[in-house]
């Protein structure tokens, strides 16, 4: 087989199976947030709560369905604040916010959300906060301050960690695709020499792509 055949082959087959994993994606955070949303009909809303972040999760930056399962879970916690639940309201703003984090690489989605919930979390901990003591040297707005720039303080993600989570997806997939192409023969024989080498790059990638996603 030409190296130019091969090249163009490996392209199509990375092309599909990229085109694949964001189909699975759109779809599996879509049949998410159907699920969440019929548990919030029900009004159970701490399942409805758990679907809506899966839904989240299952982030791809061109998808609407992470955003319209980020507003729901807004609207939750909203009125769990309204309805004096603020218990409630702490957690599923952690969730939302903790959400976005989750899915983050070299950068990372949902900032508006993110700043909201942190606003929220702030302004309910320094209610906590005023409530377990009688006596106060400090303000609501203050004690909130400081609780929100504990929240906005820059942590910006393991950029290497992503990096390698990249370099790994890429190098199994090819590795896998190379032995298909390079080390079996048209009789369905293998190359030895070539099998090990792409079955080695391929494990080494993979773990790779694992620790990546473990670190990130």
């Amino acid at each position: 087989m030409r190296p130019k055949t091969i090249t163009v082959t490996v392209l199509a087959a990375l092309t599909i199976l990229i085109a694949l994993t964001s189909i699975k994606i759109i779809t599996t955070a879509r049949n998410e947030y159907l699920l969440a949303e019929e548990f919030f009909e029900k009004n159970e809303i701490p399942k409805a709560v758990n679907h809506y972040e899966r839904a989240v999760q299952w982030f791809l930056p061109f998808s609407k369905t992470p955003n319209q399962a980020a507003e729901k879970l807004w609207e939750i916690a909203q009125n769990q604040q309204i309805q004096n639940q603020n218990a409630e309201a702490l957690k599923t703003c952690r969730i939302l916010r903790g959400a976005f984090y989750s899915v983050r690489s070299f950068y990372t989605p949902g900032e508006k959300w993110i700043h909201l919930c942190n606003d929220k979390i702030a302004h309910i901990m320094a209610m906590n906060f005023f409530k377990s003591r009688e006596k106060q040297e400090i303000t609501l707005a203050e004690k909130k301050s400081q609780y929100l720039l504990l929240l906005e303080a820059e942590r910006p993600p393991f950029l290497f960690a992503s990096l390698m989570t990249e370099i790994g997806f890429l190098g199994w997939v090819f590795s896998a695709i190379l032995f298909i192409f390079k080390a079996l023969t048209p009789e369905g024989h293998f190359k030895k020499r070539l099998a090990i080498l792409f079955v080695s790059t391929f494990l080494l990638f993979y773990c790779l792509w694992i620790w990546g996603m473990f670190n990130t």
